[in-house]
C-alpha cells in the first residue's frame, strides 16, 4: 500500500489509541474544571468510559482490553472515594490505582503480549513482527510495571507517615520522578535496538525475511 493511503489508516489508529486511553480522563478533568467535585467527576468519567467501552464492543465485537482497563481505573477510584471522605485515605486512591495499573503490566509479561507490544499493535495496526521485538516489549513491560509497583509503594509508605498536607504536596510529584527517567529509558533503549529484518507487511504479516532461517551467515 502507498505511504499516501497509509497515512488515513494511521492517523485513524492514533486518534483511536488517543481515545481509548484519553476519553474517560477528558470527562474526568473537564468535569472538575466545569465546578464538579471529585466523586461526581469520577462517576462522570466512569459512566464515559463505559460508554466507549460498549461502543468499541460493537464496533470491534469484541471488548477492548485497554478501554476495559480505563472503566476498572475511574470505577475503582469513583468506588474508593465514595466509601471515604477521610482525607489521608483519599491520597491512597491514586496510589493504589496506579499499583494496580503495574499488576497489570506485570500480569501481561506472564501470559499472552506484552502491554507496551498490545499498544503498538493498536498504533500501528499489526503486533510485533519478530521474535526480537517482543522480547524487547516484554523488557519494557517488565520495566515499566516494575515502576508504577514501586511508585505506589512508596507514595502509600509517604501517604501513611507524612502529615495529610505534606503528603498531598509531595506524593504527586514522585509519579513523575520515577516514571519520569523510565519513559526516557525506554524511548533511548528502544533506539539502540539493533535494526531487524523484519519488516511487517501492510497486511500485518511478517515478511519473509522475518521467518525465514539465516542461512550461511546472510540472509
Amino acid at each position: 500500500m502507498e505511504p499516501s493511503r497509509l497515512r488515513p489508516h494511521r492517523f485513524a489508529r492514533l486518534a483511536r489509541l488517543a481515545l481509548d486511553l484519553g476519553i474517560a480522563s477528558f470527562a474526568y478533568y473537564g468535569g472538575v474544571l466545569g465546578g464538579l467535585d471529585t466523586l461526581p467527576a469520577l462517576l462522570t468519567a466512569s459512566a464515559v468510559a463505559a460508554a466507549w467501552l460498549a461502543a468499541t464492543a460493537l464496533y470491534d465485537r469484541r471488548a477492548d482490553a485497554l478501554a476495559f482497563t480505563m472503566l476498572l481505573m475511574y470505577g475503582l477510584s469513583a468506588l474508593f472515594a465514595a466509601l471515604t471522605a477521610d482525607p489521608r485515605l483519599l491520597l491512597l486512591r491514586d496510589p493504589l490505582v496506579s499499583g494496580l495499573a503495574g499488576l497489570v503490566f506485570l500480569g501481561t509479561c506472564l501470559r499472552g503480549t506484552p502491554a507496551t507490544a498490545y499498544l503498538a499493535g493498536k498504533l500501528h495496526g499489526h503486533p510485533p513482527g519478530d521474535t526480537r521485538r517482543l522480547r524487547a516489549h516484554r523488557t519494557q513491560t517488565l520495566v515499566l510495571g516494575a515502576g508504577l509497583v514501586a511508585e505506589a509503594l512508596a507514595r502509600l509508605l509517604l501517604v501513611c507517615v507524612l502529615p495529610v498536607s505534606t503528603a498531598a504536596s509531595v506524593t504527586p510529584a514522585l509519579e513523575y520522578v520515577v516514571l519520569g527517567p523510565i519513559v526516557v529509558w525506554m524511548f533511548l533503549w528502544r533506539r539502540r535496538l539493533p535494526a531487524t529484518a523484519a519488516v511487517a507487511t501492510a497486511s500485518g504479516r511478517p515478511s519473509v525475511a522475518a521467518v525465514e532461517p539465516v542461512r550461511g551467515g546472510t540472509r
